[in-house]
């Protein structure tokens, strides 16, 4: 029976004349392949692909498949890679294999920067403190402060010019999408419920701290200002770095240590919701100070970004209410394309009025209207979107700051003492003071001020705004990251010391 399918199969290759022949050479050849098998080796492949399976050993590879695959395949394949080696290079070829090369060396460096800041903020997880604080972390260790003096060849292999402008690309993407996302939770209609009770933590919250960084700013000036800034410029500056609570990562650690609901993690969220607000808006008149074209063109800067807030949360508001309770608003892809579009246009529209470009994308958060449907809120999408690009933004925090180069004597660490002593006694004591007249426990006011010392991210936004517009110099600018990294990561341990003592 295995011999009448072989030469069926057979049929199937060559002329019926030659069938008897393959099944006999199927059935008789010997099993190392020479002999009268070797007539026809495809013959017995043929047979042995039938259902007589059992002659699976004939598909090794005769002398004349080898010559063939040799001849047809070996062959053509080694003179094109030869006549290709040889060949002399096109005009255009250098620009392209440049071109190649910078690709590549990008696609590398964002794979690197992700890795590193994921792995520092897990790491930073498992040390208590907040992840951004080690995503901040990783970006300043990639910058010249670490791996460009412990490798610079590598440092500078990875981080060209060219590399650098597009990971900044990214990093911009990524920061206007975060300022949306702050410029939302502050528009929540919840923080204005929970604003009843608050207003004496939220002035002194704000206005202790601004009062600290504005005589800061006296003493400072003639040292460490800017070319950009006047006395006045300055010291708004400096008041608004020392009054800025970041708001979300103050959210997160309310969420790791449960406190979300009680009423100090309220107050503190409420305090810094509108405390943040108003930073932002002493900020654009210190850029606006700060522009050096006289006081017409700097009312004028105000103006249009007060027209600019007017229009964002006036008529695009009921736009975009009426769009998300549309059609469009049925599908989470069409409302996140709205809210990334949205966001961009705001940030470019304002950056061209002479507003910068974060003030337009925290403006478009706020008009952000609340959709009473399930696909018309962005958050977890563009949240996830602005945290997977913000390292980069570190990474650009990271080139342009080198610590290592940071004087060590007494002079800078007399700058750091007071700038971390204004920073954090004015945070503590201001709200702390003002929770115990709202009728807080001494404890609780404790706590409320110590949270109001978070500073984070937002405050490293706020920081390279100034540092960019010409408001301080590097030396200042910094002290002003140590402290701010100092100022975050204090706040863990302090609400761990203070809930450990707290009686009962």
């Amino acid at each position: 029976m295995p011999l009448a399918d072989g030469p069926g199969a057979a049929d199937a290759l060559h002329p019926a004349g030659t069938a008897g022949a393959a099944g006999t050479d199927a059935a008789a050849g010997p099993a190392d392949g020479s002999g009268p098998g070797d007539r026809g080796p495809e013959h017995g492949a043929a047979v042995g692909s039938g259902p007589a399976g059992p002659r699976g050993t004939a598909r090794i590879p005769g002398r004349r498949q080898l010559l063939g695959y040799g001849v047809l395949a070996v062959l053509p394949a080694a003179v094109a890679a030869a006549l290709l080696i040889l060949a002399p290079s096109g005009r255009g070829g250098a620009g392209r294999a440049e071109e190649g090369h910078t690709t590549a060396v990008l696609l590398l460096a964002c794979a690197a920067v992700l890795v590193v800041a994921r792995g520092a903020g897990l790491l930073a997880v498992r040390l208590g403190q907040p992840r951004v604080m080690g995503e901040i972390c990783a970006g300043l260790a990639l910058g010249p402060s670490l791996l460009g003096r412990l490798a610079p060849d590598v440092s500078a292999w990875i981080f060209p010019p060219r590399v650098v402008t597009g990971l900044d690309a990214l990093a911009q993407l990524g920061l206007v999408l975060f300022m949306f996302g702050v410029g939302q939770e502050l528009g929540g209609a919840r923080r204005a419920r929970d604003l009843h009770g608050s207003t004496l933590v939220t002035l002194a919250s704000l206005l202790v701290p601004f009062a600290a960084g504005t005589g800061l700013g006296l003493w400072l000036h003639q040292g460490h200002a800017g070319d950009a800034a006047d006395p006045v410029a300055f010291g708004l500056f400096l008041g608004c770095a020392l009054s800025v609570t970041a708001f979300p990562v103050l959210a997160r650690i309310l969420s790791d240590v449960g406190m979300l609901g009680s009423r100090t993690g309220r107050l503190s969220l409420c305090a810094a919701a509108v405390g943040d607000g108003a930073c932002w808006v002493v900020l654009t008149a210190a850029l606006a100070l700060a522009e050096g074209r006289g006081p017409g063109a700097q009312w004028r800067t105000l103006l249009l970004a007060v027209l600019t807030a007017v229009v964002l949360l006036g008529p695009v508001r009921v736009v975009l209410a009426k769009v998300l309770d549309g059609p469009a608003g049925r599908s989470r892809a069409a409302v996140l394309t709205l809210c990334v579009a949205g966001t961009a246009a705001s940030a470019g529209l304002t950056a061209l009025l002479g507003v910068h470009q974060l003030i337009g994308a925290f403006l478009f958060g706020l008009a952000w209207p609340r959709s009473r449907r399930p696909g018309g809120e962005p958050d977890s999408a563009v949240a996830t979107l602005a945290h997977l690009l913000l390292p980069f933004f570190f990474l650009g925090f990271g080139l342009s700051l080198d610590l290592s180069r940071l004087p060590f004597d007494a002079s800078s660490a007399t700058l750091f003492g007071a700038v971390l002593a204004a920073a954090t006694l004015s945070k503590v004591v201001g709200a702390g003071l003002a929770g115990l007249t709202s009728g807080l426990e001494r404890t609780d006011a404790l706590v409320l001020g110590v949270l109001m010392n978070t500073r984070g991210l937002t405050e490293l936004v706020v920081l390279g705004i100034g540092h960019e517009a010409g408001l301080l110099d590097t030396h200042l600018f910094a002290v002003l990251v140590l402290v701010t990294l100092v100022t975050t990561a204090m706040t863990g341990p302090g609400l761990w010391l203070i809930r450990r003592r707290r009686p009962g």
